[in-house]
């Protein structure tokens, strides 16, 4: 796959799908600047990889590590039976969170794979115009 990119382009969409969890916001950000930069890709591919999932990975990972949860506390009497439960917090409906955890991943593997195929086409173009 990287075979015809250059290594700026492929630390380019590492950046972007991967930055945002190595180093929160920052990663993401850096990709984003390199990609804005970078003559290999259209405007057309700046605003796909900027817009359809901004912040690449980072978002499935908030959504395992900051998923908000449920805590409950029982109380159990003398005669071991288990009384009261007061909860705490609220959960995200499966329903909801599954469906949103999915696209979480595929956006921004998608996006990737779209750039990558894009600098490998721009890369090829550009090297079939140097032999010529």
């Amino acid at each position: 796959m990287l075979g015809d990119m250059r290594r700026y382009d492929a630390v380019t969409l590492l950046l972007l799908l991967v930055g945002g969890v190595i180093v929160p916001v920052a990663g993401w950000v850096a990709g984003a600047v390199m990609l804005l930069v970078s003559r290999r890709w259209t405007l057309r591919d700046k605003l796909i990889g900027l817009l359809v999932w901004p912040g690449g990975l980072m978002t499935a990972a908030a959504l395992i590590v900051f998923s908000p949860t449920q805590e409950c506390v029982y109380v159990d009497d003398t005669g071991g039976r288990r009384h009261g439960g007061q909860c705490t917090g609220t959960t995200i409906p499966g329903w909801i969170g599954v469906p949103l955890f999915v696209l979480a991943l595929l956006g921004p593997v998608v996006t990737a794979v779209y750039l990558g195929r894009r600098a490998r086409r721009a890369a090829r173009a550009e090297a079939a115009e140097s032999s010529e």
